[in-house]
């Protein structure tokens, strides 16, 4: 018996296609940029303490401000 038709689906069209590329970049995409503000945040969470004792030394280090000047 001979079948009918191709037994292969057929090609995506062009925006079908074009959709599927986009979504395989946009997982990559997505995915990397939440790890990439992770590690920015994590890093500025974990530097604070550093960043407000180097004020604080910044801070002690001035003359006081009495007004004393002319402007």
């Amino acid at each position: 018996m001979e079948q009918g038709g191709s037994t292969m689906g057929e090609e995506p069209a062009g925006l079908d296609l074009l959709l599927g590329l986009l979504l395989m970049a946009a997982i990559p995409t997505v995915v990397g940029g939440a790890v990439i503000l992770s590690l920015v945040g994590l890093t500025v969470w974990a530097t604070a303490p550093l960043r407000r004792r180097g004020r604080a030394k910044a801070e002690r280090g001035r003359a006081p401000s009495g007004g004393a000047r002319d402007h």
